[in-house]
């Protein structure tokens, strides 16, 4: 490992990571309450389903559902790659590779090792994407991963074994007799259960949303190891900057309600078939249904005298 010294960005993150002098772990009466709140409020929920037929909860149906209904509607069952995926796929396993391969290695060296990881180990879909594209977008895609690579080891502090560093990890929790399953996986977790710091890397712009994400992950790993999280973090390689946000009984009571109002949207929407609302944002460019949706369609085009909008 570099015995280098820090450069003035990798040391705003480390700084913004370290465990403040006051910190106290939770104990496990405070998982034991949450579990018990989380149970009985969506006991009601859990009633329909079953242990082989679970509902289950995960970081994506939960931003889904509580954005555009209709769009949530839409898009339910459905996945197809795009370049935004593919990018954020391949950058992650780059950072695996960076994280765990002790050889010194390039960023285009680490890139071409992912690209190739990847077609080999994420599923065949991801492998006919990539080659579908022709060698320029090949090549500008190579390109721009390349960047965030360089981008993340300019910025982001080398993890020391000790620190116990592992990413791409999941986590998995079964309430009301596993009626209920939540699910999370994480980008980044640093430290021992109770004084873990969870890190979500980005790219593209800050967003307030990513704290809920991060709150989530919270609430899953407290239900799962028994201790609460010390740190959540979100890191934008683009822009090289890092958002924390401690851990607190607050901020677990709010993935709760956020749980549980998403369990019951989720429930509506998915099993009793109630007709979707529907919510502007910027979300609405992707959208499948745009063509069909004048809401939609009205927000795009007042916005598009703002091309920072997004």
């Amino acid at each position: 490992m570099s015995t280098e010294p820090l450069n003035p960005i990798q040391q705003m993150v480390l700084d913004a990571l370290a465990k403040r002098p006051d910190f106290v772990p939770s104990t496990p009466d405070l998982a034991d309450d949450i579990e018990a709140h989380v149970s009985e409020a969506l006991e009601p929920i859990a009633a329909h389903y079953a242990a082989e037929r679970s509902l289950v909860i995960a970081k994506h149906s939960l931003n889904s559902v509580h954005g555009c209904e209709a769009q949530h509607v839409a898009n339910r069952g459905k996945f197809a790659w795009s370049l935004p995926l593919v990018r954020g796929t391949v950058l992650h396993k780059a950072i695996e590779l960076l994280i765990n391969v002790r050889v010194p290695r390039t960023p285009s060296e680490i890139v071409d090792d992912a690209l190739d990881r990847i077609v080999e180990s994420e599923g065949k879909s991801a492998s006919d994407y990539v080659a579908s594209l022709s060698p320029a977008e090949q090549a500008e895609l190579r390109a721009t991963i390349v960047d965030l690579v360089t981008k993340y080891e300019d910025s982001f502090p080398p993890l020391k074994p000790e620190w116990r560093p592992v990413v791409e990890s999941n986590a998995k929790v079964h309430l009301c007799g596993g009626s209920i399953f939540l699910t999370a996986r994480t980008d980044l977790t640093i430290g021992a259960p109770g004084s873990k710091v969870i890190i979500d890397l980005k790219t593209g712009r800050m967003s307030a949303a990513y704290r809920e994400d991060l709150r989530f992950y919270s609430l899953v790993e407290i239900l799962k190891s028994r201790q609460a999280p010390r740190l959540t973090a979100t890191f934008t390689v683009d822009s090289q900057r890092i958002d924390t946000e401690a851990v607190s009984v607050d901020t677990l009571r709010a993935a709760v309600r956020r749980l549980v109002e998403g369990a019951q949207l989720l429930d509506e929407l998915d099993r009793q078939h109630r007709p979707p609302t529907k919510k502007t944002s910027y979300a609405c460019r992707w959208c499948p249904i745009l063509a069909s949706c004048d809401e939609g369609r009205a927000f795009l085009e007042a916005d598009s005298d703002n091309p920072d909008g997004y």
